[in-house]
């Protein structure tokens, strides 16, 4: 490790207000507490959400398309029947 290296790992250690060993205790744990499962699961999750706010969109815009549809269907109505 350079000096400089060393140095903005102490910076970050004392703003999050641990040791310097404690900072490397915790970035360790971290890196090896990390599975490649969880991960895949953390992905998964973001792509599910993805997919409900597009779920959600597309009906919102049927909704829409459906509303327009029946507004047209009733205007044509309308007029064919002299109303």
């Amino acid at each position: 490790m350079t000096p400089t290296e060393k140095a903005a790992y102490t910076d970050r250690a004392s703003s999050l207000g641990l040791s310097l060993g404690q900072f490397f205790r915790e970035a360790g744990a971290s890196y090896v507490n990390r599975s490649p499962q969880r991960d895949e699961e953390k992905a998964l999750e973001a792509a599910l959400k993805q997919l409900e706010w597009s779920a959600r969109r597309t009906e919102q815009t049927l909704d829409q398309a459906l509303a327009e549809v029946r507004a047209a269907l009733n205007a044509a109505s309308m007029t064919s029947t002299g109303a």
